[in-house]
């Protein structure tokens, strides 16, 4: 192996060719630590699966702490040649976690010097931060809160400036409806302060940093002096500060270093205590436009009312007094439509080159108020024209398009909030100390902290029930309506309802970074998401605004005509009375309405389905899930529960203390629910089994099980083909009796034989029912043996054709393709809960994976939630809530797309004339916004009406 460098700055390579990947891996990750005296650590994104590249973190070393190695990984062949058929190379590499990277993990796990999950060695921090060579050149994840956002147009204007405009851009997300926007920002590019001035001159929009640390707190500050002060503080576990505003500094800080408490107490008098509690950051900036638009709406109408009795009353006013009054009013109402209009709409075109709809008002107010005041100069001069000035119409336009914009942003925020997952977040919890109880705020719990939760309460935080116990409503986050029981060692969730009992609970996790912020944050992402549905929306959108405007012009030509010849009016009536139609069409046609469609429905959707427990991460699914044909399932955790009992355990060897010894250190902190109910059943045994005086140095093999030496020998337990234990009668008669079964073998010798049941979800028969009365082939492929296979099939109804046992990952895999290229128009949907469906999940249409129970609070197995497009909390239930789901939000998007279609054809057919003896006049085409938007709003909102079981 070879090695190169080792100077301040520089960076470690390894290069090896594999022919058995986790062993080679683990070798290379070891010659690494010999190398340069330090611990390497797998960052989240290292596995670069096209260059069968992983890198590694190094923390600590010589030389100057280099911090960097890469270790080749050649495992792309082995893949597909592994007589185990562990792991495939056909995943999809935007996936989170490559499932190739479970070489590199199960190299890991099998050093016994090393931590034994994948979250340990991710989480390990750096010696030297400051010197973190990958760090600095990773790109930078930015995440904006933006002001002003109204529709599609919006989002296609704001990815327009940053991709032309903004270099060392990437991976640009944005969504409207929630008011944010986030990108990857390459450490060669600006500063994210000068994109942020680049993006408010080009678009108009007003940005803020969103700032994601694990913990913090604002404060309030009582004097200038004092935030001066908080800002140079140095206090050990303060990690950064920063001032919000004049009276409020964020301060964050490291929750293991140094608990919130002690910080207001270590920080004294330098604070006047903790500021109000945050918002929701999208609901907060849409409610702070929402009460500007409100400002704008009030002045508004205060100055157009005064125009309209002018206009339209019958006041015995001198016609040049009157019409100079309705001049100063109306221009007033101009400048207010200047930030709201004209501003985004010339700085639209001038930096993106972009027309979008709100050039098209700014076209129509400005024709109708420049041709008043032309028509008040004639009318000064002595020369009246024969069409007088109309100023109400241009500050009646400006009043409704602003007035409609607060009903339509108003209608928003309540149907997001509605739906809002950060607002089951409690904002109190009953602390105890000493013996006494006292109410704090929620965001001064600590580690280490015991609340207490009482009846009808809810529970502050992530925790784990140290007194008491009860039944505990978890509903509101995994959708499950039958109670949860609670006792000493249980673990609860944060938001959810503490029914009857009274239980004391330590945190585990604290407020601002526990269940509920992760299932938000997952929620959130999703809807940034762009499905296909919506580019056809953005594509129509975007021809909306030329394709009125000339449709604007040749109404006005044709009234022109019709006015001359038809009528016989002179060219200065012609144009008067051509131009208000022109005008009435330009203002009443809208957009809005095709863009917000779908956005709309994808954050109700999405909300919907996270108070349910189904957490969608890809907006694609929304659209998706309803088109579902065949439905996979996983056995072991998935249709049966997680834990399953050992009902016969027989040791074959001579030596019974080295079969149960050997047997103890292979299935010990190993998380397969069958090494799970081994591990406990042993020890519950009540035998006393002395630790083997060396480790094995096992290795996990996927699909099959363990393995490691002893005494020189290969000991391994798993499965009785992959232990060549399947002549054995024991394992014949365990087989038979439909059994799980694990054997222990030493040198191919049989050591152990165990035979385990699982139980039957109890949601799995009525599951399988209802997928399959909707037309919906459900299978079953699973790893384990045939009887134990198609024993549960036989018991939840899957008949025996749609059944695959002893399934490696890889069979699993072919199973799911050879499905989806059976037959055109197949939907696959995979549901699994451990690693070794990762491949599946990634190659299946629609992957899902299963999580409950405890399970919760850490959401399963990491590689195949990183691989799914969907996590379920509430177990099975949740597939026909999800496909159901699916199926009402289509509806409500098809149903906005012809609304909108409708609507503007017969807006712009009644402000062109089209009916000749009835028209809409151009002083209400304003009213063309709310009355476009509303019913799509409305329409989405109604998912929260349809009765979805879950």
């Amino acid at each position: 192996m070879g090695y190169g460098c080792c100077s301040k700055g520089a960076a470690c390579t390894a290069n090896k060719g594999l022919t058995q990947p986790e062993q080679q891996m683990k070798d290379n990750i070891r010659d690494l630590d010999e190398h340069v005296k330090a611990s390497a650590s797998l960052p989240r994104q290292g596995h670069d699966l096209a260059s069968s590249t992983a890198t590694l973190r190094v923390a600590g070393g010589e030389a100057n702490k280099c911090i960097e190695a890469v270790a080749a990984v050649e495992c792309r062949e082995v893949c597909d040649t592994d007589d185990k058929g562990l792991l495939d190379d056909e995943g999809d590499i935007d996936k989170q976690r490559s499932p190739c990277s479970l070489h590199l993990q199960t190299a890991f796990e099998s050093d016994s010097s090393r931590p034994k999950t994948t979250d340990d060695i991710l989480t390990a921090p750096t010696k030297n931060p400051d010197t973190d060579i990958e760090k600095q050149f990773q790109p930078e994840h930015v995440s904006l809160a933006v002001q002003g956002m109204t529709c599609s147009g919006c989002v296609t204007k704001l990815e327009r400036v940053l991709n032309d405009s903004v270099p060392g851009v990437s991976n640009i997300r944005i969504d409207f409806v929630m008011g944010s926007a986030g990108f990857d920002l390459a450490p060669s590019a600006l500063p994210t302060s000068d994109i942020i001035r680049s993006i408010e001159k080009a678009t108009g929009f007003r940005c803020t940093v969103v700032n994601k640390v694990d913990q913090y707190l604002d404060v309030l500050v009582p004097s200038k002096a004092s935030l001066t002060a908080l800002q140079d503080v140095s206090v050990p576990g303060i990690l950064q500060t920063t001032s919000l505003n004049k009276r409020v500094i964020r301060i964050a800080y490291n929750p293991t270093a140094i608990g919130a408490r002690t910080l207001l107490e270590t920080l004294g008098d330098l604070t006047d205590g903790l500021a109000p509690p945050p918002e929701d950051p999208s609901l907060a900036n849409s409610r702070k436009k929402l009460r500007d638009t409100l400002l704008k709406t009030l002045a508004a109408w205060a100055l157009t009312i005064p125009v309209l009795v002018l206009a339209w009353g019958h006041l015995s006013l001198n016609p040049a007094t009157r019409a100079t009054v309705q001049l100063v009013l109306a221009t007033l109402v101009q400048l207010i439509a200047v930030p709201e209009f004209y501003r985004p709409a010339v700085s639209s075109l001038i930096y993106s080159g972009a027309v979008e709809m709100d050039m098209l008002v700014v076209v129509s107010i400005t024709a109708a108020y420049l041709y008043s005041v032309v028509a008040f100069g004639f009318r000064l001069a002595g020369s009246p024209l024969e069409t007088p000035e109309f100023f109400e119409t241009s500050a009646l336009l400006v009043t409704l398009v602003v007035f409609g914009r607060l009903v339509a942003a108003y209608a928003r925020i309540r149907a997001v909030a509605a739906v809002s997952v950060r607002s089951l977040q409690p904002t109190s919890a009953v602390l105890v100390e000493g013996g006494a109880e006292r109410e704090v705020d929620a965001r001064l719990l600590q580690f280490g902290d015991q609340f207490r939760v009482f009846g009808d309460c809810k529970i502050a935080t992530d925790g784990r029930v140290m007194e008491g116990s009860s039944e505990v409503d978890e509903s509101m986050v995994t959708g499950e309506s039958t109670p949860v029981v609670k006792r000493a060692g249980s673990d609860v969730i944060a938001g959810t309802r503490n029914i009857w009992g009274t239980m004391t609970v330590q945190p585990t996790r604290l407020p601002g970074h526990n269940t509920v912020t992760d299932i938000a944050d997952m929620v959130e992402q999703a809807s940034k998401g762009v499905p296909k549905i919506q580019s056809l929306a953005d594509r129509v959108a975007s021809y909306f605004v030329p394709a009125v405007s000339g449709i604007a012009v040749v109404v006005f030509i044709v009234w022109i005509i019709i006015s001359v010849r038809a009528r016989g009016d002179t060219a200065g009536q012609a144009v008067a009375h051509s131009i208000t139609y022109s005008i009435a069409v330009l203002a009443i046609s809208c957009p809005c309405g095709i863009g917000l469609a779908v956005p709309m429905v994808l954050v109700i959707a999405g909300g919907i389905a996270a108070r349910a427990g189904v957490i969608i991460k890809s907006a694609d699914v929304t659209e998706r899930a309803r088109k579902v044909t065949d439905v996979l399932f996983d056995k072991t955790g998935t249709l049966t529960e997680t834990d399953l009992d050992v009902l016969s355990f027989d040791v074959l060897a001579s030596e019974t203390h080295e079969a149960l010894a050997v047997t103890r250190a292979l299935v010990q902190g190993n998380k397969h629910p069958v090494s799970v109910a081994v591990a406990k059943f042993l020890e519950s045994s009540g035998e006393k089994v002395a630790p083997l005086a060396r480790e094995l140095n096992l290795r996990i093999i996927p699909g099959a099980g363990v393995e490691g030496v002893h005494d020189g020998a290969i000991v391994r337990g798993g499965s009785p083909q992959w232990t060549d234990s399947m002549e054995n009668p024991l394992v014949k008669r365990l087989i038979q009796d439909k059994m799980t079964v694990f054997c222990v073998t030493k040198d191919k010798q049989l050591l152990a034989v165990a035979g385990l049941k699982t139980r039957i979800r109890p949601e799995a028969v009525s599951v399988v029912d209802q997928l399959q009365r909707r037309g919906i082939a459900v299978h079953l492929v699973s790893g384990d043996n045939h009887a134990a296979v198609h024993s549960v099939a036989a018991e939840v109804g899957i008949p025996a054709l749609h059944v695959s046992a002893a399934c490696t990952p890889a069979m699993k895999r072919d199973y799911v393709v050879k499905l989806m290229a059976s037959e055109k128009g197949k939907t696959v949907m995979f549901c699994g809960d451990g690693t070794n469906d990762a491949v599946a999940v990634v190659q299946a249409d629609i992957g899902v994976q299963i999580s409950g129970g405890d399970e919760l609070v850490t959401m399963g197995s990491e590689v195949t939630r990183g691989a799914a497009d969907v996590v379920l909390l509430a177990g099975l239930q949740g597939v026909p809530f999800l496909i159901d789901l699916s199926g009402a939000a289509y509806r409500r998007m098809v149903f906005n797309f012809v609304w909108s279609g409708v609507y503007n054809l017969l807006a712009i057919l009644m402000t062109s004339g089209a009916f000749v003896t009835w028209r809409i006049p151009p002083a209400y085409a304003g009213l063309g916004e709310v009355v476009s938007i509303l019913p799509v709003i409305l329409a989405a909102v109604t998912l929260l009406a349809v009765k979805l079981r879950v």
